[in-house]
């Protein structure tokens, strides 16, 4: 007994010094670099100045008003004027942002105050709900914070990269992910009001995200759920339309979502797009197959309808099991159909949670191999090796050859590819495994009865 009191104890030790380096990285990979990146160039600058721009009246979406609505305590840097003057500063930077109107509506808060005040708070709020979503999935698995596996999940998450590229552009996918994780737990809680409150912020921030998770809710009939995030969604949309009334904000909106999807473009998968490595979706990988950016995106798209065909039939076949592997399942194939940054990826934390409950079930290999694909997203390897090979520091044998982008640069993808297939066949494993306990108690009973 002694050596196992001293072997948990070790494990812990270890465990907490994790933590401290994960911390550590979080902290300096995280905020410290928000607080130094908020005074220049960053995700939350465009939104919050649409959100200003939205209070006055004016389109959002209109570069030359996004223009004059620039800090005043905020130096604009010089490519700003030079992009566009000659009309690419929507293609090349992504600004103004084709955020949903309905964001502009939740950020308003946010763009009464000066830009420095705004960015710091913002980051506090991020930050929180970071916070609260690490606390409700561990209150969602049941672990007790004084586990090893708690004390893993807490380790693993803080390192995880996503989150801190995401905290330190001030990207809004952190307090989405926050939001969504807090969906489920209101909801697992029988706090249906709450959760449709949550999940309607959710979507009108990051409809990509958001939605998903009332697909889920609509699905397993959890009406007042989805009913409550589809309402209050639809408010959030008549406030948000009725502000511009009379704006022609609409074909701005599309010319901006045309412009960032264009060749070369910020948002676009291939190539041609100098930062196109940060992306997660499919059509990154299927691209370097392929060579057509058309034939990527049917081939994404199918493989998506295909696999979410799959989620379904295995979600309606049995009783339901476990809802957070579930949920998990859906939001990694997700991400891989449609258009999704690094950061997205911080929806990994759910998977993760998942996978550290079942390590010590009857499938505790299949809980590892998730727990491995997770792994590659500690580092931001797609930038790093882009990073390398651009530098030189990467031999021209390596990072010239086809499968270099295919397989190396891309290893983000087939990292979520694989843990999309891993997740489908716990679902389908565990719910045979029900299936066949089910069957079993209804085989005694008609023996039971017959006799």
């Amino acid at each position: 007994m002694g050596i196992n009191l001293l072997s948990l104890r070790a494990q812990k030790f270890l465990l907490l010094l994790l933590i401290l380096a994960a911390g550590v990285e979080f902290g300096v990979r995280g905020p410290l670099r928000a607080a130094r990146l908020g005074r220049g160039w960053n995700d939350f600058l465009s939104p919050y100045i649409q959100a200003k721009v939205w209070t006055k009246g004016l389109d959002p979406y209109s570069l030359k008003v996004f223009l004059s609505e620039w800090p005043a305590d905020l130096h604009r840097p010089d490519f700003v004027a030079h992009d566009a003057a000659d009309g690419t500063l929507v293609a090349r930077r992504g600004v103004p942002s084709p955020y949903p109107l309905t964001s502009f509506v939740l950020l308003a808060p946010f763009s009464v105050l000066p830009w420095a005040t705004a960015h710091a708070v913002w980051t506090v709020v991020n930050l929180l709900a970071f916070a609260c979503s690490l606390g409700a999935l561990v209150s969602l698995t049941g672990l007790d914070w004084k586990e090893p596996r708690a004390l893993l999940f807490l380790a693993i998450a803080l390192a995880l990269a996503p989150i801190h590229t995401g905290i330190s552009t001030g990207n809004p996918a952190v307090l989405v992910v926050g939001l969504c994780v807090g969906t489920v737990w209101a909801a697992n809680r029988e706090r249906a009001k709450l959760a449709g409150i949550l999940l309607g912020a959710a979507v009108c921030l990051k409809p990509q995200v958001g939605l998903c998770f009332v697909l889920y809710y609509l699905v397993r009939r959890r009406w007042s759920v989805a009913g409550m995030a589809c309402g209050w969604t639809a408010v959030i949309a008549v406030i948000a339309a009725s502000r511009l009334s009379g704006v022609p904000w609409l074909p701005t909106y599309l010319q901006d979502n045309k412009s960032v999807f264009g060749p070369g473009a910020i948002n676009d998968f291939t190539p041609l797009n100098p930062v196109w490595y940060n992306m997660v979706n499919l059509q990154v990988l299927l691209w370097q197959v392929v060579r057509s950016a058309g034939l990527a995106n049917l081939l994404a798209l199918l493989l998506g309808a295909l696999s979410l065909a799959i989620w379904l039939w295995l979600l309606t076949k049995h009783q339901p099991t476990s809802e957070l592997l579930e949920i998990s399942c859906l939001i990694v194939l997700s991400l891989l159909p449609v258009y999704h940054r690094f950061y997205d990826a911080e929806l990994l934390i759910l998977p993760l949670a998942w996978s550290l409950t079942a390590v010590k079930g009857q499938h505790k290999r299949l809980a590892l191999l998730t727990l491995v694909c997770i792994l590659p997203f500690l580092a931001p390897g797609a930038s790093l090796l882009n990073q390398l090979a651009e530098g030189g520091r990467i031999p021209v044998a390596i990072g010239s050859p086809w499968w270099w982008n295919v397989f190396a640069v891309s290893h983000e993808v087939w990292a979520l590819l694989a843990l999309g297939f891993l997740l489908l066949c716990a679902m389908a494993i565990f719910r045979t495994a029900e299936g066949d306990r089910l069957s079993h108690v209804e085989s005694k009973m008609k023996a039971n009865a017959s006799g």
